[in-house]
């Protein structure tokens, strides 16, 4: 698969930069990442890494923009890769690509797929099923959720409840009972290309916060018709706003139809769950996607792949030495103090079925758990 020449390496930012840079140096693709945590494998896998956290998890713009300046080789990057933890600021990502040329999403189309003003009336137009949404909020609360506008990761979503605060803008949503999906899927500005289609779950952080992302497993029993109609509307989606890379269409499986909740207009956590099936990883395929190329053909479904986030249940220094299992990712760096709620690391299963491989992952997420808070007895 043809793949820029280019010898400078690309900018990667994104929340947590790991399955990016993973995946790009499948390829032999370098890359600088600028995320939240530098985590152990991340630094191992880039040419050079920085945290730029600021406050409530989110990107210090400062530290961002210098540290992508102060890492920057002679002659430039050779582009701009965004994951998540922008989605929200737009003026953010217009600095940064500045800098470099965005592969991927102008911020104009994200500002627009995240903008429940735009999106939902564009779902109507499409004829694309999605749960009643509105910006105000119901007099009766009870069976909607509000949303922060331009969120992304699920911790911004509450229940909705009579006297919400104003001071973000949000929108409330009615709940949808079923299955929660995402499809992931390639586009070239004018078609679109299904990777796959997941089931996700979700971590209860608080009271109030119980729905973060809490991990995905590839889903092995989709019927055919789902799968059609997730393609269908990638593809309607992507001729409309002319979506280029890698993105991911979050839907609620309600019986045979699928009912879109949101459009990450961006490379989603669920790379990880296909890349080692994809010749030379998904970094690549969206660097071709973005140059008008889409190559990924049938996904290999030979097996089923799973991942879930591990959340810290109070605050937690790591240790210096800490053994970490194989099926670890995102591993921090060991003295760092993990604040409570936030994520430590992730860990991975892979097997013959979803409901065997989701199973294994959960027991892995769980006795990393009791390593991590529970006393001996």
């Amino acid at each position: 698969m043809p793949v820029s020449p280019d010898p400078r390496p690309y900018l990667v930012v994104s929340a947590s930069g790991r399955a990016l840079a993973r995946s790009a140096a499948r390829r032999g693709i370098r890359v600088v990442v600028l995320d939240l945590f530098n985590d152990v494998d991340t630094r191992a896998l880039a040419l050079a890494s920085r945290a730029c956290a600021g406050r409530r998890g989110r990107f210090h713009r400062a530290f961002l923009l210098q540290a992508a300046r102060e890492l920057a080789p002679t002659g430039g990057y050779a582009g701009l890769v965004v994951g998540s933890g922008l989605e929200g600021r737009p003026a953010l990502l217009h600095a940064l690509s500045r800098q470099c040329a965005l592969l991927g999403n102008s911020p104009e189309t994200v500002v627009r797929v995240k903008d429940p003003e735009f999106f939902f009336p564009l779902l109507d137009r499409l004829a694309i099923p999605h749960p009643e949404v509105r910006m105000t909020a119901p007099r009766n609360p009870q069976g909607w959720l509000a949303k922060r506008v331009g969120g992304a990761g699920g911790a911004h979503v509450r229940q909705a409840h009579l006297g919400w605060p104003r001071k973000e803008r949000r929108y409330f949503q009615r709940f949808q009972a079923g299955r929660v999906m995402s499809a992931l899927f390639l586009a070239d500005g004018k078609r679109a290309c299904l990777v796959g289609v997941n089931e996700q779950w979700t971590a209860e952080l608080t009271r109030a916060a119980r729905f973060a992302y809490g991990g995905a497993v590839t889903a092995d029993d989709v019927a055919e018709p789902v799968r059609t109609a997730a393609s269908n509307a990638a593809a309607r989606l992507t001729d409309t706003l002319g979506l280029r890379g890698l993105n991911g269409l979050d839907f609620v499986l309600a019986g045979d139809a699928p009912r879109v909740l949101e459009l990450n207009a961006r490379p989603t956590a669920t790379l990880d769950l296909y890349d080692d099936a994809i010749p030379g990883g998904l970094f690549a395929q969206h660097l071709s996607a973005c140059a008008g190329r889409l190559g990924v053909g049938i996904v290999p479904r030979d097996s089923a792949r799973a991942h879930a986030i591990v959340y810290a249940a109070c605050p937690w220094r790591v240790p210096l030495a800490f053994d970490w299992p194989e099926w670890v990712t995102d591993i921090p760096a060991g003295g760092s103090l993990i604040a409570a709620g936030a994520p430590v690391c992730t860990v991975h299963a892979q097997g013959e079925s979803m409901r065997a491989t989701r199973e294994v992952v959960m027991a892995r997420r769980e006795a990393m758990q009791s390593r991590f808070w529970e006393k001996p007895a």
